[in-house]
């Protein structure tokens, strides 16, 4: 079938363009992100985790994925939650070699660790970017915008 080898080499088209991306531009600044402790048990425990604090030694590639869930929402957006459950049993065979993976929502972090608890999610680096302007910066909202829109 002449399909197949069509769509790979299409496949290999769109790998290589992508490669020639640019790595990724400076950052607006170092931004402050609220996370809590990396027992999901601990409820209480916050701290101030810096944008440059995400990269761990030897690991110069970051990916964050913008969770949609604001500090008004009774609960965050169902497919983010989604895609969120499949992330968390994929970031213990990524992290340890590959990437720093990390997960932003603009509710409270504890807002955010509940429903991770609830979702049994244990595997995710979660921050609230709450008090920063992370999202409207990097297009996860309008800009001088205080929660999403769905």
């Amino acid at each position: 079938m002449e399909a197949e080898p069509k769509l790979r080499r299409q496949i290999e088209d769109v790998a290589a363009l992508r490669r020639r991306l640019p790595k990724g531009g400076k950052i607006k600044e170092n931004y402050v992100f609220e996370e809590g402790a990396a027992d999901f048990s601990d409820r209480t425990t916050v701290k101030q985790t810096r944008f440059s604090e995400l990269f761990h030694p030897g690991k110069n590639s970051l990916v964050v994925y913008s969770f949609m869930y604001a500090p008004d929402w009774e609960k965050p957006c169902p497919s983010c939650s989604s895609i969120l459950d499949r992330l968390n049993g994929i970031a213990p065979h990524v992290t340890p070699q590959r990437v720093n993976f990390a997960v932003t929502a603009k509710a409270p972090i504890q807002s955010v660790r509940d429903w991770a608890r609830g979702r049994d999610w244990k595997n995710l680096r979660l921050l609230s970017s709450g008090k920063n302007s992370y999202n409207s910066d990097y297009g996860a909202e309008p800009p001088n915008q205080d929660k999403y829109r769905l």
